[in-house]
């Protein structure tokens, strides 16, 4: 560490706050190798640190340390990087210079200044194989010590296996056990070691490629899939992830069966840096999509012996700021209410729980109301006591490092003032059977031995965890199940790469169509600073995506639009430049112009400031549309970007998002007029002043998502066109008022018609709202909290031929009509409803609902738990 970078024992800037700076900053030292050379470039690193995990952006194989620093400088936006010592060669890229936690077989870097504060050396661990790789067979295979014991006797029940096992785990292995990513093998039980939380969001991470060049296979972003609106493809996308993560295990070339991933915070904020990976700005969506993954990627109802795989759903809870104006994920307390706890923030976890059977679930570094998630008991009782959950927890990246001297903006003194033993014992009796960090390893010995722990909350961690690979067959070699066999032929198969595919074409949104679709074999122009590459098109947590690197081996936009353009000819700007840009465009038949946030939209670690395309974007797309009256201006986002006065001046608009490795293929079928887009906003478009009317870092829900915002957006939330034409009708006339008076009360069915009307087959989504009637007497009953302006209750996506009809059938329930009052109590208060279904756009069918309670007094269905 270079000596200006310290000053009084703290780092300078703002990462005072940094977890565990004080001792890091004295231990630094110890693990730091001084300014590696590379290709007359250099970089300081530290060895058994990994610094800027999870803002993954690239991800490739190098033959040493410093030419993965040369790798980082030479990538833009690159920070830090990771080289893994294990004879791999992978060499990670991050965005970020934080967080920086200890990680064995592993040494990072920054690409250019100081170190940020590292951590100091983990104690030895147990022998042990290199990450992810196996260190022998499976727990209980005959001739390994622990076919000795009850816990390998398949005859007894898992709670009695698992009794014994946990009974027979040394006191001083038990911190090793419950870290990641990966718990240490015992010898004297059989215990193979165990990989805890392959990254999963659209694909597998944390792996390679096999050495018969197949990957795994890569989905459209989150954002892009939930535009379709359409959970199937988001269930085959999990079932996909979980059969490869098996092949790979079945191998032996990987051995974790659990994923951290899906990630299911709400679209809060247009700046929030992970918006590519979240569903949406509505809880149902973010819940079907969660829901979907998991019931893919696990393929458990509740009551199957053996799942698939294990979702870790992340990041609970109220959490979407990563770093803003010196307001660092890691020390922020967000101040959340009951209301919007009740009514944003816990339905999708609630949901995901309770009808996706989700068996892990991931801490966040924040503190919510004056608590660290990762060490708070009441968020524990809320998962297991009253949404049933019977998984595992994780941390973040050693969030519970977070708390080891408090949380830094905790609330009143809560937590306490605490060392890293009692760091460790906040986070065991909070629920955190897992630590992904050095937390435990380090302290979790001498909190149990000076009583600042309970023995009994570290055996409870080993048995939420080792449930779960029990759960996953692991603890019964001998014993078939159906995902033993699944081969590594089906590593990025043909029909898996036809569902990435088909993924992407159906998240596309069309939001003006104008000129399109375009003729091919015309003279086109491809226009845009990404056109020609594919990473651009992906988001965050990619996986190896081509055997050799990189994502070319899938072809951009730029490419597919030449391949597609038979009889034509294509003309490529992949630049800003103004003047090429528009003598291009002057001179072609039709244009694509190409606008993204890739460079400036966000991510991992760090927010956006703005939601505006980059000045040069905007001149160029200007020029652009001011030359050629045929131009189509493209998308290509994970957090939205508002156009502002190109809604208006471009001819024809389409929203892509971030449609992953087969976009450009997707993209420019919906161009030619192969795909006919049928994808809905999942997220409202605002322009680019409403981020002066809102306070990023208020968790209130106000003047947030199509239920409270009362501006005109440049698109609302599910809003989308096609190229051909739909309308609704009722197919029977609904009831002329439903009435409940009580959770029981029947529910009712509204039946809606849907029909092509146009000349060719499309994809249309219906989308169904309950819209109360706000009124001085039901804000009062609702103790002044406020009244949505409407509420998402269904969707359904439908496929037509030209002419073709089908009727969808919506049932509401009484619980539709509930309300969350300002204690957080979800009620049924008196009051009128509109029941609207919509195309998003266009007609309207509207029926009428009431809610009358018994006694003329609100009917409680449920309440949050409040700890603040």
């Amino acid at each position: 560490i270079s000596s200006d970078s310290i000053e009084s024992g703290k780092p300078k800037s703002n990462r005072e706050n940094w977890c565990r700076s004080k001792m890091w900053l004295a231990m630094a030292a110890l693990t730091v190798v001084a300014g590696v050379q590379a290709s007359k470039m250099s970089c300081n690193t530290a060895v058994g640190v990994m610094i800027g995990s999870g803002a993954d952006i690239g991800r490739t194989t190098t033959a040493s340390l410093g030419d993965c620093c040369t790798a980082c400088q030479q990538k833009s936006g690159c920070k830090s990087f990771a080289f893994h010592t294990d004879g791999s060669g992978a060499c990670w890229l991050h965005s970020s210079d934080e967080p920086a936690t200890s990680q064995s077989g592993v040494t990072s870097g920054v690409s250019q200044g100081p170190l940020p504060p590292v951590p100091p050396p983990l104690p030895p661990a147990p022998p042990s194989s290199p990450m992810g790789a196996p260190s022998g067979p499976d727990a209980c295979t005959p001739g390994t010590n622990g076919t000795k014991f009850p816990f390998c006797d398949g005859s007894l029940s898992m709670d009695a296996r698992l009794d014994d096992l946990v009974s027979r785990v040394n006191m001083s292995d038990i911190p090793y056990q419950l870290t990641a990513r990966q718990s240490t093998r015992l010898d004297y039980l059989g215990l193979p070691s165990y990989y805890w939380g392959t990254n999963a969001i659209h694909g597998m991470q944390n792996v390679g490629c096999l050495n018969t060049s197949q990957c795994p296979t890569s989905f459209p972003a989150p954002c892009s899939l939930s535009a379709s609106f359409n959970m199937s493809l988001t269930y085959n996308m999990g079932n996909i992830i979980g059969r490869e993560l098996r092949a790979y295990y079945n191998a032996g070339v990987h051995n974790s069966l659990d994923t951290w991933s899906p990630t299911i915070n709400i679209n809060r904020d247009p700046r929030w840096g992970r918006n590519v990976e979240s569903p949406g700005e509505d809880p149902l969506v973010a819940g079907s999509y969660g829901t979907a993954y998991t019931q893919g990627l696990q393929q458990y109802t509740g009551t199957e012996k053996v799942v698939q795989s294990v979702v870790t759903l992340k990041h609970f809870l109220a959490y979407s700021i990563e770093s803003y104006n010196g307001v660092e994920r890691y020390n922020v307390d967000v101040k959340v209410s009951a209301y919007d706890m009740a009514n944003t923030y816990t339905p999708a976890w609630e949901m995901l729980v309770k009808e996706g059977k989700a068996l892990g679930v991931m801490c966040s570094y924040n503190a919510v109301n004056g608590l660290p998630t990762c060490g708070n008991p009441a968020l524990n009782k809320t998962l297991r006591e009253d949404w049933g959950f019977e998984g595992y927890m994780t941390s973040d990246s050693d969030s519970c490092a977070c708390i080891e001297n408090g949380h830094p903006n905790g609330d009143g003194g809560k937590p306490d003032p605490v060392n890293g033993s009692q760091a460790t014992a906040r986070c065991m009796m909070g629920g955190t059977d897992i630590d992904s960090g050095g937390t435990y390893r380090r302290y979790m010995f001498d909190a149990i031995t000076t009583g600042q722990l309970d023995e009994t909350y570290a055996r409870l961690g080993l048995r939420n965890s080792y449930k779960m690979r029990y759960m996953m067959g692991l603890f019964d070699p001998t014993v078939d199940n159906p995902y033993k066999h699944i081969p590594l032929e089906e590593v990025g198969s043909s029909s898996s790469q036809a569902m990435s595919l088909l993924a992407a074409m159906k998240g596309m949104v069309l939001l003006k169509q104008g000129p399109l679709p375009f003729k091919k074999g015309k003279n086109i122009a491809v226009i845009g600073q990404s056109v020609s590459d594919t990473g651009a098109l992906t988001g965050n947590y990619d996986g190896p995506l081509c055997p050799k690197g990189g994502s070319s081996c899938f072809p951009s936009i730029a490419d597919a639009v030449n391949a597609s353009n038979v009889g034509g000819t294509t003309t490529i700007l992949a630049s800003t430049d103004v003047t090429k840009a528009t003598a291009a465009a002057k001179s072609a038949d039709q244009v694509i112009l190409v606008v993204d946030n890739a460079k400036d939209g966000g991510g991992e670690g760090h927010d956006r400031y703005n939601i505006s395309l980059s000045a040069p974007q905007i001149a160029l797309a200007n020029a652009v549309i001011a030359a050629n009256p045929s131009t189509v201006l493209v998308l290509v986002n994970g957090g939205i970007i508002s156009i502002d006065g190109l809604k208006d001046s471009a001819p024809a608009i389409l929203e892509a998002f971030m449609p992953g490795v087969h976009g450009g293929t997707a993209i420019a079928a919906t161009i030619f007029g192969d795909n006919n887009p049928g994808g809905k906003l999942p997220v409202t478009m605002y322009d680019s002043e409403y981020i002066n009317a809102v306070d990023f870092l208020s968790m209130d829900m106000t003047n947030r998502s199509y239920k409270y915002y009362t501006g005109t957006p440049l698109y609302p939330f599910g809003f989308g066109l096609s190229y051909t034409t739909f309308d609704i009708k009722w197919d029977n006339p609904p009831p002329s008022r439903h009435v409940v008076t009580s959770p029981t009360s029947p529910r009712t069915t509204y039946n809606v018609t849907v029909t092509n009307t146009g000349t060719i087959e499309g994809d249309e989504v219906v989308l169904a709202f309950t819209k109360p009637n706000e009124t001085p007497e039901l804000k009062s009953s609702l103790g002044g909290a406020p009244v949505e302006l409407k509420k998402l209750f269904g969707f359904q996506r439908v496929t037509l031929s030209a002419g073709a009809s089908k009727t969808l059938s919506f049932d509401l329930d009484a619980e539709h009509l509930a309300m969350v009052d300002s204690t957080g109590r979800t009620m049924l208060h008196n009051a009128d409803f509109e029941v609207v279904f919509s195309r998003g756009h266009g007609e309207e069918l509207v029926a009428e609902a009431s809610v009358v309670p018994e006694n003329d007094h609100p009917l409680k269905l449920k309440e949050v738990r409040t700890w603040w």
